[in-house]
C-alpha cells in the first residue's frame, strides 16, 4: 500500500499553478520584476472558469499593495506586448473596466468580450521564443549596413 507522504503539507484552499514551461521560457525571464508581480495578481483572480474575467483596475490593484498607476500601466503593456495576458474587454469611461485572460489557460467565453473567442491566442508568450526568431531570420539579417558618418554643419 502507498502512503502519501506529501499529505498535509499543503495550506488549504485555492492556488495558483504556475506551469515549469512558462517560468523557464525566456520571455518570462525578460519581464519585469513589476510584470511578473502584475502576472501574479492577475492569477489570484483565477478561479479555474473566468479566464477571460481577470481586471487589473486601480481600485482592485492599489488594495493588493500596487503604489503607482504609471507602473500598473507599464506593467500590464508589458504582460500584453510579452504575450502573457490577452485583453478581451477594452477599458471605457465612464465605468467599464478592461478584461483579460491569461494566455497559458483556456478562454472562457462570455458575452462581455469585445473579441471573439477566435483572436485568442493560448500561449502566446511562445511567439517571442528567441530560438524560434533566430530559425525564422534570413541568413543576412545579421548584417548591418556600413555606418555613415554625415560632417557637422
Amino acid at each position: 500500500m502507498a502512503r502519501n507522504r506529501h499529505k498535509g503539507n499543503r495550506i488549504g484552499g485555492p492556488f495558483l499553478a504556475l506551469p515549469r514551461e512558462l517560468i523557464d521560457h525566456p520571455a518570462f525571464l525578460r519581464l519585469s520584476a513589476y510584470a511578473k508581480a502584475l502576472l501574479i495578481d492577475l492569477g489570484a483572480q483565477y478561479r479555474g472558469d473566468n479566464n477571460g474575467d481577470l481586471c487589473c483596475a486601480w481600485k482592485l490593484m492599489k488594495l493588493r499593495g500596487w503604489r503607482s498607476e504609471a507602473t500598473l500601466h507599464k506593467a500590464k503593456h508589458e504582460l500584453i506586448d510579452a504575450g502573457f495576458i490577452f485583453e478581451a474587454r477594452k477599458g471605457r469611461r465612464p465605468n467599464l473596466c478592461g478584461l483579460y485572460a491569461l494566455t497559458w489557460c483556456a478562454l472562457d467565453a462570455s458575452p462581455k468580450h469585445d473579441c471573439t473567442p477566435a483572436a485568442f491566442e493560448r500561449g502566446a508568450y511562445r511567439r517571442n521564443d528567441p530560438v524560434q526568431l533566430i530559425r525564422a531570420r534570413p541568413k543576412n539579417a545579421g548584417l548591418t549596413p556600413a555606418r555613415v558618418v554625415t560632417p557637422a554643419a
